[in-house]
């Protein structure tokens, strides 16, 4: 998470063509700080956004991680940029490290990964003020379908040729053995 380093440290992240991944929502929940996450990202470190299992809403992240980074300078205009760049942009090159299709593009071999969401724009939506709309108006709820490698898994918010109901009482159970043990009871 590299919540408490100092530019020494950044210097040798960066020399080492390390990655960072910022979890904004996890680190916030842990109450450890606010890491220098846009000093790195201007220094050319290969950070990407995730949730460390926080939650599942990539958008979610995406605006809090703007609010947390704007907060914590003290600045509105930060993490406009660098926000939507670690998600769409260093999240794919992080990932296109360890697989062999390309991924973060829409193109012929590539892994096909596409969201569809249900957003009615209020007002004119173009390339250069999409992330206003992603920030203002969209969250994960939007998500209507989910293709991944090319496959449908989930249309029309229904996910497809899964048990949902048999699923969830599996999970369930064995979220409750967990507990359970963890717990000592």
């Amino acid at each position: 998470h590299c919540i408490h380093i100092n530019p020494h440290e950044m210097d040798l992240i960066k020399a080492t063509d390390t990655m960072v991944v910022h979890n904004p929502e996890s680190n916030m929940g842990n109450a450890c700080g606010c890491p220098p996450t846009m000093d790195m990202v201007h220094r050319g470190i290969l950070t990407g956004l995730g949730t460390d299992g926080y939650t599942h809403d990539m958008i979610e992240s995406y605006k809090v991680a703007n609010i947390l980074h704007k907060h914590h300078l003290c600045d509105a205009t930060a993490a406009w940029s660098e926000v939507p760049q670690m998600l769409f942009y260093n999240n794919a090159a992080m990932a296109n490290r360890y697989f062999k299709a390309p991924l973060g593009v829409l193109a012929a071999g590539a892994a096909a990964d596409v969201i569809v969401m249900d957003y009615i724009a209020p007002t004119p939506m173009n390339e250069e003020n999409i992330n206003s709309h992603i920030l203002f108006g969209m969250n994960g709820h939007d998500v209507v379908t989910t293709i991944a490698n090319g496959k449908i898994l989930m249309e029309n918010r229904q996910l497809i040729g899964v048990d949902e109901e048999a699923l969830m009482a599996k999970i369930r159970e064995g979220a409750a053995t967990l507990a359970g043990r963890i717990n000592g009871y």
